[in-house]
């Protein structure tokens, strides 16, 4: 999948198409497309992971380097798997901030969900500045 992005300036506000456009690259890059990291990620970017419920799973913090590097290493793993947004994201553009909800789900076992999750998004020039993300193993209600 090809993304490309429309980068904003401080003076231009965060648009419905421009959060659609960077949620579609968020899940292009953990879908495999390391390459757009340049694009959709801002500089000094962070990755901040929720705990599981119960405390029981990692509450990493990753940059733009680990984050390639994790999704690299781990492209193994995620054969089969597609990260996909679950609907379209919310978009607050006086704070230039989005949220969404996504799922992963193995397209060759009948689009089964693996998991899910809700990420939440500051965003910065028109690039992702930094994402809080919960994860879970039950799909949200649509």
């Amino acid at each position: 999948m090809s993304v490309t992005t429309t980068p904003i300036t401080d003076s231009a506000p965060l648009t419905r198409e421009a959060g659609n456009r960077l949620v579609e690259g968020w899940a292009a890059l953990w879908n495999g497309d390391v390459a757009l990291a340049e694009q959709i990620l801002a500089p000094g970017f962070r990755l901040y992971f929720a705990d599981d419920f119960g405390g029981s799973g990692s509450a990493a913090t990753f940059g733009q380097d680990e984050l390639t590097a994790f999704i690299s290493a781990n492209s193994h793993a995620l054969t089969g798997l597609t990260f996909a947004a679950d609907a379209a994201p919310l978009v607050d553009s006086e704070r230039g901030e989005l949220a969404c909800r996504w799922i992963e789900s193995n397209a060759g076992g009948g689009d089964v969900v693996v998991r899910s999750g809700i990420d939440m998004f500051a965003v910065t020039d028109g690039r992702i500045s930094a994402v809080w993300s919960l994860t879970g193993t039950r799909r949200f209600a649509a």
